[in-house]
């Protein structure tokens, strides 16, 4: 919703806020990651990638703010690794953590990709 300066009147249809998407975004991811660790247990890390990893590209083929989408996606990342991977946030993990945490940034990539493929118009024959 964007505020008309002279009419003080609010219009539907503006853009919204980069901090919105961003709280909205992680808020949806935190659900994700939630939801990840009542499924799996924490042996079971790809399944808990692949939960995080397509919330993560939905979100991004959604959200045409692609500031929200690498802030949502690396937030999610470090929410995967300090809390799906490790515990009580630790983020300086050894071993596979890091490398399961960017399949949910190349999820993130599919989804903008596909976003912007959606807006391409199509060739005139």
């Amino acid at each position: 919703m964007v505020v008309d300066q002279e009419q003080k009147t609010a219009m539907v249809g503006g853009s919204t806020p980069t901090g919105v998407s961003v709280a909205i975004g992680w808020t949806v991811l935190i659900g994700a990651a939630l939801l990840a660790g009542a499924l799996f247990s924490p042996a079971e890390l790809p399944a808990r990638t692949l939960v995080m990893s397509v919330v993560a590209g939905a979100y991004a083929a959604v959200v045409a703010d692609l500031r929200a989408v690498v802030a949502v996606t690396g937030l999610g990342m470090a929410t995967f690794v300090g809390f799906l991977a490790n515990r009580f946030g630790d983020l300086s993990a050894g071993g596979d953590a890091w490398s399961y945490a960017v399949v949910i940034a190349f999820a993130a990539t599919l989804g903008a990709g596909y976003r912007w493929l959606r807006s391409v118009p199509p060739a005139a024959e």
